[in-house]
């Protein structure tokens, strides 16, 4: 790897290795980093042949692996990229704190000025009329001290504003990739992965003596695949984009939604009762079928879009599975019973 072309480009394979990290839940070490980077970069095609097997059998790469894939392809040289990211943030850090050493010493010296001035002038003979050019001495000196303590406080501004630029900066291009690692790129709703984790957290939190139902809905447009074979993919993305964004705009501050694969998509909700659930499909359900396909040159509607909605309540003792193979179950009702419509799983 070539060090200065990469540091070159540390913030765009940042934002392109961390992502994947997240993704494969993989550690970010700096053996690990160095992996991913060069897999970016790909530069070395045999790492990224044997890593995308690593990935396909075992869904991420294990640390024992990881050692392997950098033993064999890799060098300490290529963990310096890593290093002096690092470095460059240590820096930062360190800057700061030397700028609050020398205002917190500034400081001081200013106090102990003000206090001296204090008691020179207390022990001033108010009779005595060279005291005024004592006085007049000691505003001087408080005068020269007060502008050093500015200039000080000033520079200390100045670099902590440049510390906190930098800071900022970093924050926000590791929450871009976070987010990006969870966000499904087409809908812009949460995605699979992101599913997958919080699922287990939503049934975790499931109390039968509360009031409220652990949801599960489940989303398919109808007849998708004839938008595609009729429209062109392209078209169907377009499909896809806008029911996500009616699903989307229902669940703000109410639930998370996710593209849960295809044309299907999943929400995770809490309602106090059956018919709250029942009511918010179909608020959902009756905004999408307001959806259509409209013709390039007319303008006007050729096709309807429509679609089924399953809903599951959680029940206790149930696994993660079996949760989704209800909702899954309702959502086959809906379809079998003429689609366009919500189904409720039945009760367990």
């Amino acid at each position: 790897m070539d060090f200065n072309t990469s540091l070159s480009h540390s913030a765009q394979c940042l934002k392109q290795a961390i992502p994947l990290l997240v993704k494969y839940k993989i550690p970010v070490t700096p053996i690990n980093y160095a992996i991913w980077y060069c897999y970016v970069l790909g530069s070395n095609l045999a790492l990224n042949v044997e890593l995308d097997n690593i990935l396909a059998e075992h869904g991420t790469c294990p640390a024992s692996l990881s050692r392997y894939l950098f033993d064999k392809y890799l060098s300490d040289k290529d963990l310096e990229l890593f290093h002096q990211i690092s470095e460059n943030f240590q820096g930062t850090l360190d800057n700061v704190q030397s700028e609050i050493d020398t205002t917190l010493a500034c400081s001081q010296s200013f106090n102990s000025v003000l206090l001296q001035c204090r008691s020179d002038i207390s022990a001033l003979d108010k009779s005595d009329i060279s005291s005024f050019d004592n006085v007049l001495n000691f505003v001087d000196k408080l005068t020269e001290e007060s502008v050093i303590m500015q200039q000080t406080a000033h520079s200390f501004q100045v670099k902590l504003q440049a510390a906190y630029s930098e800071i900022s900066e970093l924050k926000q291009a590791l929450v871009n990739t976070q987010e990006a690692a969870i966000t499904d790129p087409l809908t812009g709703l949460l995605n699979r992965g992101k599913f997958d984790d919080d699922i287990k957290a939503h049934i975790k939190t499931f109390n039968s003596e509360l009031q409220i139902s652990k949801t599960l809905i489940f989303i398919d447009i109808d007849h998708f695949k004839q938008f595609n074979d009729d429209f062109g993919h392209q078209k169907g993305d377009d499909v896809l984009k806008v029911v996500a964004n009616k699903i989307s705009r229902h669940c703000i501050n109410k639930a998370n939604a996710y593209r849960f694969g295809g044309e299907e998509f999943c929400i995770l909700a809490n309602f106090k009762s059956v018919s709250e659930a029942l009511n918010f499909c179909q608020s959902i359900r009756q905004d999408i079928e307001k959806l259509s396909v409209k013709g390039k040159k007319t303008g006007k509607s050729i096709r309807n879009i429509t679609a089924s909605f399953g809903i599951a309540f959680y029940g206790s003792k149930q696994c993660k599975d079996e949760f989704i193979a209800r909702a899954d179950k309702a959502l086959y009702l809906a379809k079998a019973h003429g689609r366009n419509r919500v189904e409720i799983a039945p009760a367990i």
